[in-house]
């Protein structure tokens, strides 16, 4: 076959007839059509025949073995009944019943590695049980439709239509395989692992979409250069990358730096993790459990029963410090849905202005990336993927609370209740001087603003005006069409999600300006995968008056980097991109994971692309070059024809003549 494809063209360009004048035009396109399509058609059956089933992949079989890393680990993805809140709670999980840990009720392991070292993570899907939810049809869609019970402040410009049979399906981003999961290390300066194999070139290449009964073997090579910090790992299939998180199908992952050092060299030694998760529950009435994640729908639209704000798995935690000890938390936002504030007041005080009433914090650490110097700060507010090392200090013994409040309206199109206000945790505060362990407990050695940390990277690295290779424009918009679904409509420059088609190109090692546009009142977290960049510029349209925590979204600074951002309501973010030398097939997306799941996401292409054939992109040429064969044969074979009655005529005629002389 492969012989057949090679010498087609010289076969036939060899063998068409030799003519002369319009009939050697007309057989040299007739020949030329031939030889293109025989030969396309050649190239798809070699495709067809084995070629492309010999295509790389990192799918192995579940009973080998992936360790071939410096760190290795074993991820398994299953079904796992737990205690949560006051509930039996049964759903997908990364989680182990073997894990010690207090978070091991739903997280996934803890994975470590360090700056130089391959990681190969081998995730096994074991999710065989068919549980809810299930993924939302148009009739779900249309029956929500008709009684939304959430007033948008939206043009509606499309009519309900009258039978769910009328609605318009964009069935590539409609909610979907909920039971078929893959992984992404959020944040990490790693090889792109989208779509298979992880590194793939080939602008053609699918979605990681490991089913129920499959095994990954992921391979990654952390750099020497690559930041200390914190990051985590969640399930990034498109369809059902919600529903996976709702379920608690995310874990923490370190990338050991000179932070933990450096912070006991300073005397501070109190370390606790802070994960905040906004799962959407359902309660329900079975032998074994009586809570389940809820139908997409409802989780979508904050609607479910049972959707708090956990830390670690837990309504409102405790923490226990001594004054003038520092505690260190380890901040992961990982919301699906919703922003939140991390705000600490005196027990009591949280309804009066954090300006006048909070306490200040130090951030140490944003999205993995260490400063040299301590920032204070008495408000941040969060979205989902973000990280923030924060230290703080208690001068006075009480307790102390962290509050999520004053998001409401400014989230989405000014709904009040949405999301509520809650108390994450509390501090318990104890007088060190009536402690019996005081010789035990480590405090500063110097002022927390006085103190200076490796940082992630230097002032040198910062990217400037002159690096910009190019600038181009991101618009995230909703569309409100109530006759299509899914309902409403995420696009990212006016179109949903498309896998084969390359919104975005970069060069490795190039910086890129974007201009983030939100056209819509309602939050947009921008994720962009395996890069960091700067944010350099950000505005609302938006008062700081009606919403007092917007002055906070956009206060950034210029020489922070970031993976994930917001994107303020009705505003715009301006950032500069720094691509790394990692190459491939990548996205960026939304990072309020209904938003991607329903087309808010992008194909980002890095370097050059592998060679693909797509047939559709020769289908014109095809049908054109087989009508013009046609018609060109057509032209042929009649003046053949033509010629032979010429030539009858002429030899009759001669006949005649030699009658007439004779």
């Amino acid at each position: 076959m492969i012989l057949l494809t090679l010498i087609t063209p010289f076969m036939i360009s060899r063998s068409h007839p030799n003519e002369k004048g319009s009939s050697l035009a007309a057989g040299g396109t007739v020949w030329t059509c031939l030889t293109r399509t025989l030969s396309i058609f050649s190239f798809v059956l070699l495709l067809k025949t084995g070629v492309a089933h010999g295509a790389k992949t990192d799918y192995i079989p579940c009973s080998e073995s992936c360790n071939g890393g410096d760190v290795n680990y074993d991820l398994v993805a299953s079904i796992r009944i737990m205690p949560m809140l006051n509930y039996t709670y049964k759903g997908r999980t990364y989680s182990s019943p073997s894990s010690s840990d207090e978070t091991s009720t739903f997280m996934g392991p803890t994975m470590r590695v360090r700056p130089g070292q391959s990681l190969w993570i081998k995730l096994s899907n074991n999710m065989t049980e068919d549980i809810g939810p299930k993924p939302p049809t148009a009739q779900d869609y249309w029956a929500m439709l008709q009684n939304p019970g959430e007033h948008i402040k939206y043009q509606r410009y499309k009519r309900r239509v009258s039978d769910p049979s009328l609605m318009k399906v964009d069935e590539p981003n409609m909610p979907h395989g909920f039971d078929t999961t893959n992984l992404h290390l959020h944040g990490l300066d790693v090889q792109v692992h989208m779509f298979d194999p992880v590194g793939t070139h080939n602008p053609d290449a699918p979605h990681i979409g490991i089913k129920p009964g499959e095994c990954y073997c992921y391979k990654f090579h952390v750099p020497d250069h690559h930041p200390g910090g914190m990051y985590w790992y969640h399930p990034h299939v498109h369809g059902s990358t919600a529903v996976q998180m709702w379920s608690g199908m995310i874990g923490l992952l370190y990338v050991e730096g000179p932070l933990e050092e450096e912070l006991a060299h300073y005397g501070i030694t109190n370390t606790q993790e802070f994960v905040i998760w906004d799962p959407a529950f359902k309660h329900v009435d079975k032998p074994t459990h009586n809570l389940e994640v809820d139908e997409f729908l409802m989780g979508q639209t904050t609607l479910s029963k049972v959707h708090p704000f956990l830390v670690n798995g837990v309504m409102n935690p405790t923490f226990e410090v001594h004054v003038g000890e520092v505690l260190h938390f380890r901040i992961l936002c990982a919301t699906i849905e919703n922003e939140n504030t991390f705000i600490v007041y005196p027990e009591g005080k949280e309804d009066q202005p954090w300006k006048e009433s909070a306490l200040p914090f130090w951030v140490i650490a944003s999205d993995g990336v260490t400063f040299r110097k301590p920032r204070k700060k008495n408000i941040m507010v969060l979205s989902g993927g973000q990280r923030e090392e924060v230290l703080l200090k208690f001068d006075q013994p009480g307790r102390y609370v962290i509050s999520q409040q004053g998001i409401q309206g400014m989230q989405f199109f000014d709904m009040r209740g949405h999301p509520h206000d809650q108390i994450l945790a509390t501090i318990i505060v104890h007088d060190a001087a009536n402690q019996n362990n005081v010789q035990t407990l480590s405090y500063p050695t110097i002022p927390i603003s006085d103190m200076e940390f490796t940082p992630g990277y230097s002032e040198a690295e910062d990217i400037q005006a002159e690096d910009i290779a190019g600038s181009e424009t991101i618009v995230f918009s909703m569309g409100a069409n109530f006759d299509q679904t899914p309902f409403p409509q995420y696009y990212i420059n006016g179109k949903a999600f498309d896998p084969d088609e390359a919104a975005f190109h970069a060069q490795p090692g190039e910086a890129r300006e974007y201009t983030l546009i939100n056209a819509n009142h309602n939050a947009h977290p921008f994720h962009i995968h395996v890069n960091r960049f700067q944010v350099k510029e950000m505005g609302s349209e938006l008062s700081v008056d009606t919403y007092p925590v917007l002055e906070s979204v956009l206060d950034f600074d210029p020489h922070v980097w970031r993976d994930t951002y917001m994107v303020p309501p009705n505003g715009r973010t301006r950032i500069w991109v720094q691509y790394k030398n990692y190459t491939g097939k990548t996205v960026l997306h939304c990072h309020f994971l209904a938003h991607e799941d329903t087309g808010m996401m992008a194909t980002l292409f890095i370097g050059k692309k592998d060679w693909v054939f797509r047939m559709r992109e020769h289908i014109q040429w095809i049908v054109g070059c087989t009508l013009g064969v046609a018609m060109a044969s057509i032209v042929f074979f009649s003046r053949q024809i033509g010629r032979q009655g010429e030539s009858y005529s002429a030899v009759s005629m001669n006949e005649l003549k030699s009658k007439v002389v004779d």
